[in-house]
């Protein structure tokens, strides 16, 4: 494999890990405005700002469990 496919490949890799990440954030903010209504700004944004996959699961089950956004945001 040459040079140039190797970084292409790491590129679509890249954009693959980017894409599963932002998805798991949109399905916790739909989960959390679903249950709960409109989703705080500052509450969107601490949760775009997080990337690592386990994290996201985590918060993914607090979504489902938490009866406010103060205890979503507990498990922050």
């Amino acid at each position: 494999m040459t040079l140039a496919e190797q970084l292409r490949q790491e590129g679509r890799q890249e954009g693959r890990q980017e894409g599963r990440q932002e998805g798991m954030q949109n399905a916790i903010v739909t989960t959390l405005e679903v249950r709960l209504g409109e989703v705080p700004q500052g509450l969107v944004e601490a949760i775009r700002n997080i990337a690592e996959p386990a994290r996201l699961e985590a918060l993914q089950r607090a979504s489902l469990t938490s009866v406010s956004f103060e205890a979503f945001a507990a498990a922050l």
